[in-house]
C-alpha cells in the first residue's frame, strides 16, 4: 500500500470530470457495528451515506448485475454517495462466499447500452477499501456519470474495479491489487477516465476493453502481469475498441506470473513482460509513457490472432464476429527502454523489443519515441 504515495506527485493540477450534481440531499451515518446496505436502502436520490472508520461485514444478497452471484453492497437508485471518512479507513471485508463487494446496477440487461432508464446515473464511491471477495471489488454495470475515487481493491480474486456497459465515467486516485484479472478495468463502455491510479500485483494493472474515447493518463502500472492493455475481444455486445489515449502512464516491472483463474479468458494469454498491448485496436494513441523492464516486451500492437496464437478455425471464427487487425494508431513521444530482455517462452525472440508490431493492419505509425529495440527495425512513422 505504500506505493500509493507515489500517486502524491501525480495529482498536481488535475482537473475533475464533470458529474451533473445531484440535488442537495441529507446524510446518512454508519458507524462501526451498523450496515451499510441498510444506510444506502433509507438514501434516496442526493443523499450521502458516510460511513466512519472501521471493518464492515455485509449479510450476502442477490447482485443486480449478476443474479447467481452474491453482493455485500447495492446501490440500484441514482444519485447515491457512499463516502469514508478522510484520513480514516473504512474497510468493506467479504463475507463468507460473497462475490461482489459494492454493485452499482440496477439490471443485467445489456440493453442499457440504448436504453437509460435501465441506468443508474450518479453514483459515487469514496474513500473505502473493498477486500478479499471472490470476484469483483467493485462491480458497476449499466451506469452512467459514475465515480470511483480514492479507493483501495485488495485482493479480490478476478477484478479490483470494473465497470461495464457504462457511461461518462472515472475512477481516479485509486489503488488495486491482488486481481487475478484485472485491478482497474473499463469494458464496452464510452466516455470514460482512469487517471492518478496505482495497479500493483495484477495480471493486467489496467484493461481497456472494447471500448471508445477512454483516457488512461498518469497512473502506475508496476509488478502486474501486463501493465495496460487495451484490446478489442469477439463475442462481446460491443464490437469494437477506438479512439482511446494512454498518456503520461509510468509501466515498469510487470513481469509477475499469470494466474487467471478462468483459461478461457483472454487474460490468461498475456504473458509476464508485458507492458502496453494494443490488440485489434482501432485510432488508439499511445503517447509520453514510460515504459521499461518489462521483460517480454515494450509497447506491442498486434492483431488478436497472431498475439494469442488462434489455430485457423478460431481465427476465423473471430473475424467473423470483429475486426482481428490493428488500424490507424499511434505511438509517439514514449520512452521505452530496457524491454524484453528476458521473454516468456510463449513470446517469439523476434518479438522481444521495446517497440513492437506484427505488421498487421493499416495506417499504424511510430514518431519521436525513445527506444533501442524494435520489431521490424523500421517502423511505419507518423
Amino acid at each position: 500500500m505504500g506505493r500509493v504515495k507515489l500517486l502524491v506527485a501525480f495529482a498536481a493540477a488535475v482537473g475533475l470530470l464533470a458529474i451533473p450534481a445531484a440535488a442537495q440531499g441529507k446524510v446518512i451515518r454508519v458507524h462501526p457495528g451498523g450496515s451499510i446496505q441498510a444506510a444506502v436502502d433509507q438514501a434516496k436520490p442526493g443523499d450521502t451515506v458516510k460511513v466512519a472508520p472501521g471493518t464492515y461485514t455485509e449479510p450476502s444478497r442477490p447482485c443486480p448485475a449478476e443474479p447467481s452471484n452474491s453482493c455485500a453492497v447495492v446501490v440500484n437508485k441514482n444519485g447515491i454517495r457512499i463516502v469514508g471518512r478522510s484520513g480514516g479507513r473504512v474497510i468493506l471485508k467479504a463475507g463468507t462466499d460473497q462475490d461482489v463487494g459494492i454493485n452499482v446496477a440496477k439490471t443485467d440487461d445489456p440493453t442499457c447500452l440504448d436504453d437509460r432508464s435501465l441506468r443508474v446515473h450518479g453514483s459515487l464511491i469514496r474513500h473505502l477499501t473493498v477486500k478479499g471477495f471472490a470476484d469483483d471489488g467493485i462491480l458497476l454495470f449499466c451506469t452512467s456519470h459514475w465515480r470511483v475515487t480514492r479507493v483501495a481493491t485488495v485482493n479480490n480474486a478476478e477484478y479490483g474495479i470494473f465497470p461495464s456497459h457504462s457511461f461518462d465515467g472515472r475512477v481516479d486516485h485509486s489503488f488495486a491489487s491482488g486481481a487475478n484479472d484485472t485491478g482497474i478495468y473499463v469494458g464496452q463502455s464510452f466516455h470514460a477516465r482512469m487517471d492518478h491510479n496505482a495497479a500493483v500485483d495484477n495480471v493486467s494493472g489496467y484493461e481497456i476493453e472494447n471500448s471508445h474515447h477512454v483516457r488512461a493518463v498518469h497512473n502506475l502500472a508496476t509488478g502486474n502481469t501486463g501493465g495496460i492493455l487495451s484490446f478489442t475481444l469477439p463475442f462481446l455486445d460491443v464490437k469494437s475498441n477506438s479512439d482511446n489515449v494512454i498518456r503520461h502512464n509510468i509501466v515498469r516491472n510487470n513481469n509477475r506470473p499469470n494466474t487467471c483463474l478462468e483459461p478461457g479468458d483472454s487474460v490468461c494469454q498475456v504473458p509476464p513482460g508485458t507492458g502496453i498491448l494494443l490488440m485489434a485496436v482501432d485510432r488508439n494513441l499511445a503517447v509520453q509513457n514510460r515504459v521499461t523492464g518489462n521483460d517480454s516486451f515494450g509497447i506491442a500492437v498486434a492483431n488478436i490472432c497472431v498475439a494469442q496464437a488462434l489455430s485457423a478455425d478460431q481465427c476465423a471464427a473471430v473475424s467473423a464476429d470483429i475486426d482481428p487487425d490493428p488500424d490507424n494508431n499511434r505511438v509517439v513521444r514514449n520512452r521505452v527502454v530496457g524491454n524484453g530482455s528476458d521473454p516468456d517462452p510463449s513470446v517469439p525472440s523476434v518479438f522481444a523489443k521495446d517497440l513492437v508490431w506484427d505488421t498487421t493492419g493499416s495506417g499504424n505509425c511510430w514518431a519521436h519515441n525513445v527506444f533501442n529495440t524494435s520489431f521490424p527495425a523500421s517502423l511505419p512513422t507518423c
